[in-house]
């Protein structure tokens, strides 16, 4: 019997030995497949430009949107036009600036706000209005006294070609067009070799409940915030600076239990628009501690890319891995470069967490 058992013993270690193989080889299974498809969650304030880089997305990976999508956004530009032109008239009304085409005005009057109708009198009319001085005296008062969608200019300067009856939506529009968001949408696509699943939720205040605590276990976070918010009010709240709201949610995203695991990507978007504004405002009206040379776009930068890493900060000892980019959303090849530089990031944390590095 002494024999028998010492005949089996090397049996039982190599099924021991299978054994702990199989599970070692269904463990880095388990990993590969974690980052066969890496899940991204698309965070950030409203108007910070999460859309449009979704959209972008939609492009890298299909070349182009397809005409057919292209064509649905044609009711969207057409209110975009209209809202934001009723928008300019009233800011130049309540600020006492006449406007010298009085009798469109007053037609004006007559259009919704919400209105999806635009035919070529309409966008002749608004090509009269742009051209008028009180309208462009009210535009340069924007942010200060009202809100205008930062696409406004692109339509009002392209306004004769969206009102021809033979207007076709291209690519440009659709970046450019502005819809609110309050619904989670999602992308497949694929860059150097690796798959990524891209999720966007809504950014106002009342939809970021819906999803604050519904993701876990995300592979990676991108925040968009804007630039050039740091003069803006929120639309939602006038008395809150939507720089300052956004620094707040990207503090509250990072150190949120839900998210301790997950890679955080920075997103400091629309900084053209940043970089004309800087010229004209001072930071220091809004953040007291800035002290860099005023209107200067790289001290402003630098300061508010810093606010952005002492709120990542989940305390005074613990600070978080950063990926921070300067972006431009409506810049397809700038947000190319970016997506394929972040992608080359994930890939090597994927390939360093499967122990092959």
């Amino acid at each position: 019997m002494g024999n028998c058992c010492k005949d089996e013993l090397p049996i039982e270690e190599k099924k021991l030995l299978s054994r702990d193989k199989k599970i070692e080889q269904r463990i880095q299974e388990e990993k590969k497949k974690q980052f066969e498809e890496v899940k991204i969650l698309l965070l950030g304030a409203g108007e910070s430009g999460k859309s449009t880089f979704f959209k972008q997305m939609r492009i890298l990976q299909d070349g182009k949107i397809p005409q057919k999508e292209l064509d649905s956004f044609k009711p969207y530009i057409f209110q975009n036009c209209i809202s934001q032109m009723k928008t300019l008239i009233i800011a130049a009304e309540n600020l006492g600036i006449p406007i010298q085409n009085i009798e469109i005005v007053e037609k004006f009057h007559q259009i919704r706000s919400n209105d999806t109708f635009l035919n070529q009198e309409l966008s002749q009319s608004i090509h009269f209005l742009w051209n008028d001085p009180g309208i462009q005296k009210a535009y340069e008062s924007r942010d200060i006294h009202f809100q205008l969608n930062d696409s406004a200019s692109y339509f009002f300067d392209n306004i004769l070609r969206i009102g021809d009856p033979n207007y076709v939506v291209n690519q440009k529009d659709a970046l450019m067009c502005r819809i609110q968001t309050n619904q989670i949408e999602q992308c497949k696509f694929t860059v150097n070799s690796l798959t990524f699943l891209l999720i966007d939720v809504g950014g106002q205040r009342t939809a970021r409940r819906k999803w604050i605590h519904s993701f876990q276990n995300v592979t990676s976070i991108i925040f968009c915030a804007s630039l050039s918010g740091f003069n803006q009010v929120l639309r939602e709240d006038t008395t809150v600076n939507r720089l300052k709201e956004s620094i707040s949610l990207f503090h509250e995203i990072c150190t949120s239990p839900w998210f301790m695991n997950s890679s955080i990507i920075l997103f400091l978007n629309k900084k053209d628009i940043f970089k004309s504004k800087i010229e004209k405002y001072d930071l220091s009206q809004v953040f007291k501690e800035y002290k860099g040379t005023p209107n200067s776009y790289k001290e402003g930068f630098d300061f508010i890319r810093d606010q952005f890493k002492k709120a990542s900060e989940i305390n005074s000892k613990q600070a978080r891995k950063l990926y921070i980019f300067k972006t431009c959303a409506v810049n397809s090849k700038n947000v190319q470069k970016v997506f394929r530089s972040i992608a080359d990031t994930l890939m090597r944390q994927a390939v360093k967490n499967l122990n092959l590095v």
